[in-house]
């Protein structure tokens, strides 16, 4: 092993071998006692120009997916279309759907719970800009 420098005296020692150990009180944490980190959750982000999306919509909801649903690039009919076959989906599948802008929905699965803040905790935040 080589010298060391000693940034204090400004010359070389020799290290001595001879350290304190570190002393920890706890126990070893054994891998079967750590507990596991759940998987990252999944959002899946539509914008459909038409109705045949749908299909992909369903499958995701089924597969307990939350969807954001972003119609703004469907004409008016086949956008009312899919929001009345999202309601149908969500209402049979006991999910949620909140309108998050015009013409943009988040669907979820059952197993999803969201939480809608319209306001701010207090007044001394970012959003209180009156």
């Amino acid at each position: 092993m080589g010298a060391l420098r000693d940034e204090h005296h400004n010359g070389w020692l020799m290290p001595s071998g001879h350290y304190p150990a570190a002393v920890y009180e706890d126990e070893w944490v054994d891998q079967e006692t750590v507990p596991s980190v759940p998987a990252p959750a999944k959002i899946v982000s539509l914008r459909p120009t038409g109705f045949e999306a749908a299909r992909t919509v369903g499958e995701h909801i089924r597969a307990s997916t939350p969807v954001v649903m972003d119609l703004t690039e469907m004409d008016e009919a086949e956008a009312k279309r899919m929001v009345d076959f999202a309601s149908g989906l969500i209402f049979g599948t006991r999910g949620g759907i909140e309108r998050i802008a015009r013409r943009v929905f988040l669907l979820t699965p059952a197993d999803v719970e969201v939480m809608v803040i319209d306001r701010p905790l207090d007044d001394t935040g970012f959003y209180n800009q009156s």
